[in-house]
């Protein structure tokens, strides 16, 4: 019982740690008041983790998330009406894997496969109505 619960802190007490040291930052706001664009920093440093931009209507714009500066993980992007708009990767500031454009009832667009941010195939689904 003892060891699980050294294993718990020990695994999960650093995670715990970061949450408590992320810190949210409203750098803009819309006239109306709502929040722009919403910065998230780690530590002391506050280096950069995370950014949300918001529509004027409080509605989620987009997410993305970085490491060391640069862009690194999920990219999303939303229509205004919380529809999903596009979904995008980054490995250490490079485009990576499926990137996919949506129209605004769902339908698949566009799709852009990426290794370490180059193009390696294209497709346009807008002139296909199968798709």
């Amino acid at each position: 019982m003892i060891r699980m619960i050294l294993l718990s802190v020990f695994f999960l007490g650093p995670m715990s740690l970061q949450t408590d040291m992320m810190e949210k930052h409203i750098v803009r706001k819309h006239n109306n008041g709502s929040p722009y664009v919403v910065m998230y920093t780690f530590g002391e440093e506050h280096v950069r983790v995370k950014e949300e931009l918001y529509y004027p209507n409080g509605q989620l714009d987009y997410v993305g998330h970085y490491k060391n500066g640069v862009e690194h993980g999920e990219w999303i992007y939303y229509y205004e009406n919380g529809n999903l708009k596009s979904y995008e990767n980054y490995l250490r500031g490079m485009e990576e894997g499926i990137h996919y454009d949506l129209d605004e009832e769902g339908n698949r667009i566009k799709e852009v496969h990426y290794r370490k941010g180059v193009v390696l195939r294209e497709i346009d689904f807008s002139a296909d109505p199968k798709n």
